[in-house]
């Protein structure tokens, strides 16, 4: 473990030498715009075709599908292991050196996926997967295993702020994956075929993406040279190893749910997720680690860490905030217009409900995490990241285990909030024992105490038909958090000139 901590912080040193004051505002800019741009039209058609789906499949399919997804994310970082973080970290400070990197990473991302992809089918193996789902579950592999390789280029794209490239991937991947979806639909086709929809998407999206490296002057060629693919797997290792405990940590929840609940409900819990995975795209990447990091880092380099954070904790916590008012408001006909009439999956209302507001919850919870990280990444303090996620883990299996069987479906977003919960105070807790205090709790408390003039209109609010129930509560909050203190905080993390 010594071994790996010490590897990850020259890691991250050797990102920092990358002087971010010298990014033109233009630049800046427009990157930010299309990666948001990226994020939302390919995640958001990706989430309408999730949204088709829930109404054509049923439960257990539907359950099925996501569950083999989520597995599948759990391989995609095991076929990475920090390859991509690499590439970029490095080809941003040696430009020169990007095309020997590339080819380097190209074989060993080859590797690593052949590797991976056997072991992927060895978990569904160990689950008692079906033969049918077993299928289905190498399909998506295979899907990841090209999303795989697209994510390398972007890395590429990201060091040469080529992000264009990078948005038009994503939105290809979200477009394809949608309109397949419709044809298979239209066609009747089963949930074997429908797994092929993501394959398709993704194979479109590496197909895109290798055209744009060769239109910036790259050649798709891997390299055999033993030394420099061992000393990328060494460098790339403990990134690997962090991001492999974070997965694991975000997605243990949903093997325990398949194993003692079934498949429909884990496409309960992932209708909670998804609508929290959307609002995060928010801030992750985009802002954080995206545009936002910079001028975190300068920040911390003089001494204004507190006025930023405590801002960036501000503005996040009242966009959960937002979302939980329209929830709230609108009851069960929220998921009810989000996943159809079918959202329940045999999962009582109240409790399907409960682990909504508890995945809204975590989602403030999940802001803060990203601030904290951005926070640890900037003082190279990231060696905390291992043992602590490890921690959040044991809680969330071992928790899971001693109360699933009792409370159900709501213990896996009791300890949703309680894993991520104890990230968070112990990143704040181990940054202050540094000696950086940062100001989150106060400020996302501000953010929460304005909006009880909106909670309490809920009241009134909640017997309106959906639309006004939807907006009337934000409409509310939005003004008086505005007038204190959240306007200052907009401006001053969103300044219309560069530091």
């Amino acid at each position: 473990m010594r071994n790996i901590v010490s590897r990850l912080k020259r890691t991250i040193l050797s990102s920092q030498k990358i002087n971010f004051t010298d990014i033109k505002k233009s630049s800046k800019a427009a990157n930010s715009a299309f990666m948001l741009a990226g994020q939302f039209i390919g995640k958001g058609s990706l989430f309408v075709s999730v949204m088709l789906l829930s109404r054509y499949l049923s439960d257990s399919d539907f359950g099925g599908l996501l569950f083999s997804i989520v597995l599948g994310q759990v391989y995609f970082f095991l076929s990475d292991m920090g390859v991509s973080l690499v590439l970029n970290m490095r080809s941003s400070v040696r430009p020169a050196d990007t095309q020997e990197l590339l080819s380097t990473s190209i074989t060993l991302r080859i590797i690593l996926s052949l590797t991976g992809f056997p072991l992927l089918m060895l978990v569904g193996f160990l689950l008692n997967m079906s033969s049918e789902r077993m299928l289905v579950l190498g399909i998506i592999g295979s899907s990841v295993f090209f999303e795989s390789f697209a994510e390398m280029f972007y890395s590429v794209f990201r060091a040469r702020e080529k992000m264009i490239y990078e948005s038009i991937c994503r939105i290809i991947m979200g477009m394809i994956c949608l309109i397949t979806v419709l044809i298979f639909i239209r066609f009747k086709m089963d949930l074997t075929a429908i797994a092929f929809a993501y394959v398709i998407r993704t194979l479109a999206a590496v197909i895109a993406a290798t055209v744009f490296a060769k239109k910036i002057g790259f050649s798709i060629q891997p390299s055999i040279d033993k030394g420099k693919l061992k000393e990328l797997f060494i460098a790339s290792l403990p990134l690997g190893i962090m991001g492999l405990f974070t997965i694991a940590h975000q997605r243990a929840d949903n093997v325990l749910i398949r194993q003692m609940l079934g498949e429909n409900a884990v496409a309960a819990w992932q209708e909670c997720l998804k609508i929290v995975e959307i609002m995060l795209l928010l801030v992750v990447p985009t802002l954080l680690p995206g545009a936002l990091f910079p001028s975190l880092c300068r920040a911390f380099r003089d001494e204004g860490y507190q006025r930023q954070t405590g801002n960036m904790a501000r503005i996040f916590t009242a966009l959960a905030v937002i979302l939980f008012l329209s929830v709230l408001s609108t009851g069960d006909r929220f998921l009810r217009f989000i996943w159809g009439s079918g959202y329940l999956r045999n999962i009582s209302s109240s409790e399907l409900q409960l682990c909504l507001y508890l995945c809204l919850i975590g989602l403030a919870i999940v802001y803060l995490m990203n601030i904290l990280i951005s926070s640890l990444l900037a003082v190279n303090r990231v060696m905390i990241v291992i043992p602590v996620t490890t921690a959040a883990l044991i809680l969330v299996i071992g928790g899971n285990l001693l109360l699933m069987p009792v409370m159900g479906l709501p213990s896996a977003g009791i300890f949703y909030v309680a894993g991520n919960l104890l990230i968070i105070v112990s990143y704040w807790i181990f940054l202050r024992w540094k000696g950086y205090s940062l100001p989150i709790w106060k400020e996302a408390a501000i953010s929460i105490l304005v909006s009880i003039p909106a909670f309490a209109a809920v009241v009134l609010i909640r017997g309106l038909s959906f639309l006004p129930a939807l907006l009337l509560p934000p409409l509310i909050y939005i003004p008086f958090w505005w007038l204190t203190g959240g306007g200052r905080a907009v401006r001053e993390v969103f300044p219309h000139k560069m530091e």
